[in-house]
């Protein structure tokens, strides 16, 4: 039996038992649906369907490797002409993506060659190759516990830090979706975003990344006396936010790494540490110990602190108005996991190495080439190179999907 011929077998068998209400998705008859099938990797797109009982039949015949839905809602979502199709407008959609935050555990488990010259390495890929400079960069990249433990936190981050309080987001208008793979979707099913354009997109992405943004702006100033006027910590927005990270870096840094940003300005702010964290957190606010150090220095240190504070997305994803996006319940075709529809409250004991697996009876042996360490569900395998095994039917699986390893019979 060929690597395919089981996979498509058992996602065959995965989605004859999905139900319709699995597949339920808001104006379902408004959504572009798509999908790359199994016998090639060219996508079929610009489908409709009118209910979920027709989705169901059409994805219990034509089985996809990967399914998705746009996040635009159209007048006429079969045209193929974009411009015919009708835009009505689109959930706002965020993309938090392991991949693309620099975790440490990467170095123990990614590798990168230069399709150049061969030139490899570990960790996150260079967009230059340091050898012969070209950007033939080629990457293997796995997920572990770590990475998406920490996309994780980038979700709460988003939700709790900007969503909530700054753009007015109610949890019930947020719906999160592991991805099946790296991350998380996290999609506002609300009006007042619905149609807004690619700029207007922009502008939150800016604002959630801080990009762009000058701490300077955000409520400091100098008094008549020469003192420093500075924000609030319950200002809303970058003032309270900016006050916030300053007293939160100020209260954990040592001398050391304080001189690092500031030189030797930093043995005023540890001599009056207490002081200086009172002051900025009494009502109303106090900056004026912080004279001696000035503003500039002040701004360096807001600078570095704000770095954990700053949400990592995949800025392309926001700004797509058309964007085709993982169907919730949908499988993952690169590892076999489920795309998991989550609420607000079930995403703190979501384990996605877990949860999201479908395949769970059963095993299969198979022709590893080469994997590092990993975790499918509580089936912890590797590192490996160059061994038949026979592990259970998930792990298979994910690593017959991932293109490591080879089916036996």
């Amino acid at each position: 039996m060929k690597k395919y011929d089981l996979v498509l077998q058992e996602f065959k068998k995965y989605y004859k038992h999905l139900s319709e209400e699995e597949l339920f998705i808001k104006d379902l008859n408004k959504r572009e649906i798509a999908i790359v099938p199994f016998e090639n990797d060219i996508m079929i797109r610009h489908m409709s369907f009118n209910d979920l009982k027709s989705l169901k039949e059409y994805i219990e015949k034509n089985t996809p490797l990967h399914l998705y839905y746009s996040s635009a809602y159209y007048k006429e979502p079969h045209a193929t002409d974009m411009n015919v199709k009708g835009w009505e407008g689109a959930d706002l959609i965020f993309d938090v993506d392991a991949d693309h935050i620099p975790t440490n555990c990467k170095v123990d488990h990614d590798k990168w060659i230069c399709r150049n010259c061969n030139f490899q390495g570990i960790g996150h890929a260079p967009e230059n190759c340091p050898n012969c400079g070209e950007k033939k960069i080629e990457s293997i990249s796995w997920i572990c516990e770590n990475c998406l433990n920490i996309a994780k936190e980038e979700v709460f981050k988003l939700i709790d830090e900007y969503l909530i309080p700054d753009f007015g987001v109610k949890i019930g208008e947020i719906e999160i979706c592991f991805s099946g793979h790296r991350g998380y979707h996290i999609h506002v099913l609300s009006e007042n975003f619905k149609k807004l354009s690619s700029d207007g997109r922009r502008e939150i992405v800016d604002y959630v990344k801080g990009i762009g943004l000058e701490p300077r702006l955000h409520g400091f100033k100098i008094g008549s006396n020469g003192s420093i006027i500075g924000p609030d910590p319950k200002d809303p927005g970058w003032k309270g936010r900016i006050a916030r990270v300053f007293y939160e870096y100020i209260n954990k840094c040592t001398l050391e790494e304080l001189e690092k940003v500031i030189g030797k300005k930093a043995e005023i702010i540890i001599k009056n540490r207490e002081k200086i964290l009172e002051d900025i957190m009494s009502n109303p606010s106090s900056w004026t110990r912080l004279k001696k150090v000035g503003i500039g220095n002040i701004v360096k240190i807001i600078n570095i602190a704000i770095r954990d504070i700053l949400c990592n997305i995949d800025e392309r994803v926001t700004i797509d108005i058309k964007r085709l996006i993982r169907y919730p319940n949908s499988l993952h075709g690169k590892t076999g996991l489920k795309v998991c529809r989550l609420s607000y409250n079930d995403l703190e004991k979501f384990d996605p190495l877990k949860d999201s697996i479908v395949f769970r009876s059963g095993e299969i042996k198979i022709y590893v080439k080469e994997i590092p360490k990993i975790r499918i569900g509580d089936y912890e395998i590797g590192p490996i190179k160059d061994k038949e095994i026979e592990v259970p039917k998930s792990l298979g699986i994910y690593l017959l999907c991932k293109g490591v390893a080879e089916l036996l019979s």
